[in-house]
C-alpha cells in the first residue's frame, strides 16, 4: 500500500512540474514565395516585400505581439488566449518604408500579464500617444531581460518538409519549451 501511494505522488508531481511548461512553436515566412527562415537571425528583406509568421501554443496560452517600427512607434498587433494546438499565422504584412529596423515582439505565457494588459489598454484608449505607446513598449523590454535573467529559453529547431500551404522547400521551426513565459524579439532589418 505504501508503495502505490509513493507512486501515485511522484506521478502527480510529475504531471505538475509539467504542467508548467509551455512548449510552443513559431515559423518565420517571407517573400513572395514565403520562403521559411530562423527567427535566431536579424532577418533581412525589401521594402514591399511581405511576410507572415505563425505561432503554434501545446497548451493554452496568453499570447501577445507588440511591434515596434523603425520609427520608435508602437502597435499591437495580438492580445490573445490561443488555444492548444492551435497554429494561429499573423500576416501577410507588409515591409513599409521608412528604412531601418522593425522589431517583433512574440510574447506567450502561461498566465495573463497584467502589467501589459493595462498597458495595451491604455494604448487603445489613447491612439497614437507617443507615451502611451513608449510605457509599453518599456514594460515588453522588462519582461525580456526578466526572462533573460532566468536563462535562454530552450529552443530547438524542428526539421520539418514543405507542407505549409503547397511550399516544398524546407521549413525553419523553433520549439520553444520548457519555462511557463517566453519573448522572442524578431528583428526586421529593410
Amino acid at each position: 500500500m505504501k508503495k502505490i501511494i509513493i507512486v501515485f505522488f511522484l506521478l502527480a508531481a510529475c504531471m505538475h512540474i509539467q504542467a508548467q511548461d509551455l512548449t510552443w512553436d513559431i515559423n518565420f515566412q517571407k517573400g513572395r514565395d514565403l520562403e521559411s527562415v530562423p527567427v535566431s537571425q536579424i532577418i533581412r528583406m525589401q521594402t514591399g516585400e511581405i511576410f507572415q509568421f505563425s505561432v503554434l501554443p501545446s497548451s493554452n496560452a496568453y499570447c501577445y505581439i507588440v511591434c515596434y517600427d523603425s520609427q520608435r512607434n508602437v502597435a499591437v498587433l495580438f492580445n490573445q488566449l490561443l488555444s492548444a494546438k492551435q497554429e494561429k499565422i499573423f500576416g501577410p504584412l507588409e515591409i513599409t518604408e521608412p528604412a531601418g529596423t522593425e522589431t517583433i515582439y512574440v510574447i506567450l505565457s502561461l498566465d495573463r500579464q497584467t502589467n501589459l494588459d493595462r498597458l495595451i489598454l491604455e494604448l487603445n484608449n489613447n491612439p497614437g500617444s507617443r507615451q502611451a505607446g513608449n510605457n509599453l513598449y518599456r514594460e515588453v523590454v522588462s519582461v525580456q531581460n526578466n526572462v533573460s535573467r532566468l536563462g535562454e529559453p530552450a529552443s530547438s529547431y524542428i526539421p520539418s518538409g514543405g507542407t505549409t500551404r503547397g511550399n516544398t522547400a524546407p521549413q525553419h521551426i523553433t520549439r520553444f519549451s520548457g519555462k511557463d513565459l517566453y519573448v522572442r524579439a524578431i528583428a526586421i532589418r529593410h
